[in-house]
């Protein structure tokens, strides 16, 4: 049996409410804008998903560079570009701001290096010559691992090094800079292995550091005991040995550079320098061929005899081999013995005398005393007759009067000999002052009266026969007396005044205004003068590359 329900107030009844479900139904027009919706979504997600960062580099000029053209390449691979090109607020920079490609984000640290790459002539070269048909780019050199950074200062000329280049830093110390600039070549037996990429002066100001780096494989040459000098310019060298052009290219003569090598022939290398270990930059390669010696000791020598083509640094040798160098020269007058003497400063590094372990030297306590003792003694030379230059020369004279270092003065005085020249001189002036004292007339008168004296005594005839024996002889030693001071003292005095004559001769062409001299500095004038031209073509260049084409009037 079905009960019905109801509900009512009173004796009214309400019938209990029907409730009829109907399934919610969506219409197909709606599904294109949500289909719409989550492909703008996905495109959106994948925008921003696959943008790469946005950077900010400051320049100093925007030549070369627009807006939506402008790349940025590593590699010659391109990995941004150029988006917007601003001022700076004083308006003294550019700003250009660039989008980078998604994975760019490891390039961009506080060591990244930007840089525009344009057309350019420098000491190290031409380069960038193909931007003029392509445009201008800006390069990017990555460096070494850093911290993430989106702005950045770009360098206004490319970077010497980057940070991938195989090689070694080292570090040089000289007293000035020569002719020695930033992108200067270095040099290894002639080849260039490297170069200067930077130089300061030291915290008190007193030598210049240079910065230089040597490409591999030829960092590996560098040892503890190799010497760098400097090879800017022509090194022209007038001495005792001779005149010497020295250069190591042609490259080197305009913008200057640096050799290094092992100079002694006789050194081997040994370990490599440490890191922090730097060295001497030498002004020339004979500076750096000198051997270092802690022991130097100071001698004077007293000339009464010329000196001309003597100056200091010129070399004191014993029997060939430099031993030290003149330091100073000076006149004085000496006037106890009423006579100029001229005493010459010289340095003698004892330590170039190389003794053998079985020799008594070495038991001495000064050994240049003790080789004066046995004979040595100091002499000036002519080293080269074409230039007159002049050294030191020391060797041992047995014949020598003896004679030992005098220590009673500022510095022991070494004993002296003249010339050979002055020698020879000196004994020819002297046999003829001889000859020319010889009372040869009287001398003959006093043979004519003994003669007469005899033929008094004795009237035999083999005393007298004997008598005119003498007689003739007597004649014959006036004949060849009288020759000898009318035609060979003659003969030996027009040799002198011959010798005098071509030494006058030499000395001429050696002066300091004579022909020869004026037309050398001329020379060398007109080779200075071809360098500057050079080096103002170089810099021309360098600003105005476009010229190459174009020509040096287009504006």
């Amino acid at each position: 049996m079905n009960t019905h329900h109801s509900s009512g107030i009173g004796d009214v009844q309400f019938p209990e409410p029907v409730i009829n479900s109907r399934k919610l139904q969506i219409s197909i027009v709606w599904l294109i804008p949500l289909i719409a919706a989550f492909i703008g979504g996905w495109l959106i997600y994948r925008a921003l998903s696959e943008r790469g960062p946005e950077i900010t580099i400051t320049f100093r000029t925007a030549e070369g560079l627009e807006a939506g053209k402008t790349k940025i390449k590593y590699k010659e691979v391109e990995i941004g570009t150029v988006t917007e090109l601003t001022f700076t607020e004083d308006h003294s920079k550019v700003l250009v701001k660039a989008k980078c490609v998604k994975g760019s984000e490891t390039f961009l640290t506080e060591n990244t290096r930007f840089w525009v790459v344009r057309p350019r002539i420098a000491v190290q070269g031409v380069s960038g010559l193909g931007t003029l048909f392509s445009g201008a780019y800006i390069d990017v050199d990555p460096g070494t691992p850093g911290k993430p950074q989106y702005n950045f200062m770009g360098l206004e000329d490319p970077p010497l090094i980057s940070a991938v280049d195989p090689g070694r830093r080292f570090l040089l110390k000289a007293d000035r800079r020569g002719s020695i600039e930033i992108g200067s070549p270095v040099y290894y037996r002639q080849i260039v292995v490297g170069k200067v990429i930077s130089f300061s002066l030291t915290p008190d100001g007193s030598n210049i550091f240079f910065n230089v780096f040597i490409n591999a494989p030829f960092h590996q040459y560098v040892y503890k005991n190799t010497r760098f000098w400097n090879t800017s310019g022509l090194d022209l060298k007038l001495d005792a040995v001779g005149f010497r052009i020295m250069t190591e290219s042609f490259l080197s003569m305009l913008v200057g550079g640096i050799a290094f090598d092992i100079v002694d022939t006789y050194e081997i290398p040994n370990e490599a320098p440490g890191e922090d270990e730097s060295f001497v930059l030498y002004s020339s390669r004979d500076e750096a061929q000198k051997k270092e010696f802690s022991e130097k000791k100071l001698f004077l020598l007293n000339f009464n005899a010329s000196v001309r083509g003597l100056s200091p640094g010129a070399p004191v040798e014993f029997r060939g081999i430099q031993i030290g160098e003149v330091l100073d020269l000076k006149l004085e007058y000496d006037n106890a013995n009423k006579i100029f003497e001229v005493p010459v400063l010289i340095v003698i590094e004892p330590g170039r005398f190389n003794m053998k372990k079985d020799t008594n030297w070495k038991e001495k306590q000064n050994v240049i005393d003790y080789l004066v003792e046995k004979g040595l003694r100091a002499q000036l030379l002519t080293g080269n007759f074409v230039t007159g230059q002049k050294f030191i020369s020391l060797d041992f004279f047995p014949e020598a009067a003896k004679a030992m270092i005098t220590h009673g003065g500022a510095y022991p005085v070494i004993p002296t000999l003249p010339t050979q020249i002055e020698e020879i001189g000196s004994k020819v002036s002297r046999l003829i002052t001889k000859l020319e004292k010889l009372p040869i007339d009287q001398i003959g008168d006093d043979l004519r009266h003994a003669i007469k004296g005899v033929r008094q005594i004795a009237n035999s005839s083999e005393i007298m026969e004997a008598i005119n024996s003498l007689n003739s002889a007597i004649r014959e030693v006036q004949l060849l007396t009288e020759q000898l001071r009318t035609k060979t003292t003659h003969e030996v005095s027009d040799v002198i005044k011959q010798a005098n004559l071509s030494l006058a001769a030499s000395q001429a062409v050696l002066e300091a205004d004579s022909p020869a001299q004026y037309r050398l500095k001329e020379m060398l004038d007109e080779i200075t003068d071809v360098a500057r031209s050079l080096k103002e073509l170089a810099e021309y260049l360098d600003k105005h590359p476009e010229s190459i084409l174009r020509g040096k009037g287009y504006e």
